[in-house]
């Protein structure tokens, strides 16, 4: 059982660092490793043999087909053929600064920054902004004109399928994601999580959030943000999880997107019809992230994190028709499943492989 978890995702030589107290962000497109690290974790995703490992000390990523389980040891296998694990439409940059970093995705030129301290995009420990735009979003991925921030204090999430903001703060942040006007807050003490297909509202709290259920709904749920493919980020104080198809962010939403990210105790929820998402960065102890097409859950927990979603053929992940928590490097990534995937994210040692 390590303490270091591994999360690659592969670019072509791009290593992203994202260090909170030791996080390190690496994406790489053939040769690039993300590393995110609350003490010592490394996240990984590899194109063909990404390994995603998303630790804190034990997180357990539970995916369920008919008879999948996903353990504190499992390792998430997703496998499509365009599948991505973040969203790039064509020009994504990845960027993870240690102080003054930001993340953009957008749909045609996307830049992707994480910061420790002073973070536009991605998540933010302090003032950290997160941007991924479908065609002008600046935070996490708007349809047509969404921003999302994402602050550690002060960060907005907005993710608007035409007019919807994502909010997350570090302490007064809420996270909205609306299909036509929803907005989604992801607070890192009083933040709340909404994800709204026509009205509904997504809630992440960071320190006492206790069951909040973020809702996207437009045919599939999805976790973070789909373009095309969905795409799924969890940070432990500052660590994000990006895949670039060439550089790609961490989320872009089509229709319905939403990002989430916790600073210490907020929960995601993205339900298709009942599905919930939770992120929980440090004092979260039960909480699951859920994510269910009927009635998934995905539930990703800094402590005793547990991953889990649940179709009928798991998947963790919101989906385009059958999209999961891709992660594309060309077109491969850290998939939740397409028919039998398996995603695990493990606390002390889990293994997220996503296979082209």
């Amino acid at each position: 059982m390590k303490r270091t978890t591994e999360h690659h995702t592969l670019n072509k030589t791009t290593e992203l660092y994202s260090l909170n107290q030791i996080t390190k962000l690496h994406s790489l497109n053939k040769t690039t490793e993300i590393n995110s690290m609350k003490k010592t974790t490394e996240l990984h995703s590899l194109n063909q043999n990404n390994e995603l490992h998303s630790l804190n000390l034990t997180t357990e990523l539970h995916s369920l087909n008919s008879n999948t389980e996903l353990h504190s040891n499992t390792e998430l296998h997703s496998l499509n053929k365009t599948t991505e694990l973040h969203s790039l439409n064509k020009n994504t940059e990845l960027h993870s600064l240690n102080q003054t970093t930001e993340l953009h995705s957008l749909n045609e030129t996307t830049e992707l920054h994480s910061l420790n301290q002073n973070t536009e995009l991605h998540s933010l420990n302090q003032n950290t902004e997160l941007h991924s735009l479908n065609q002008n979003t600046e935070l996490h991925s708007l349809n047509q004109n969404t921003e999302l921030h994402s602050l550690n204090q002060n960060t907005e999430l907005h993710s608007l399928n035409k007019t919807t903001e994502l909010h997350s703060l570090n302490k007064t942040t809420e996270l909205h994601s609306l299909n036509q006007n929803t907005e989604l807050h992801s607070l890192n003490q009083n933040t709340e999580l909404h994800s709204l297909n026509q009205n509904t509202e997504l809630h992440s709290l960071n320190q006492n959030t206790e069951t909040l259920s973020l809702h996207s709904l437009n045919q599939n749920t999805e976790l973070h943000s789909l373009n095309q493919n969905t795409e799924l980020h969890s940070l432990n104080q500052n660590t994000e999880l990006h895949s670039l198809n060439k550089t790609t962010e961490l989320h872009s939403l089509n229709k319905t997107t939403e990002l989430h990210s916790l600073n210490q105790n907020t929960e995601l929820h993205s339900l298709n019809k009942n599905t919930e998402l939770r992120s929980l960065n440090q004092n979260t102890e039960n909480t699951e992230l859920h994510s269910l097409n009927q009635n998934n859950e995905l539930h990703s927990l800094n402590l005793t994190t547990e991953l889990h979603s649940l179709n009928k053929t798991t998947e963790l992940h919101s989906l385009n028709k059958n999209t999961e928590l891709h992660s594309l490097n060309q077109n491969t990534e850290l998939h939740s499943l397409n028919q039998s995937n398996e995603l695990h994210s493990l606390n002390l040692t889990t293994e997220i492989h996503s296979l082209n």
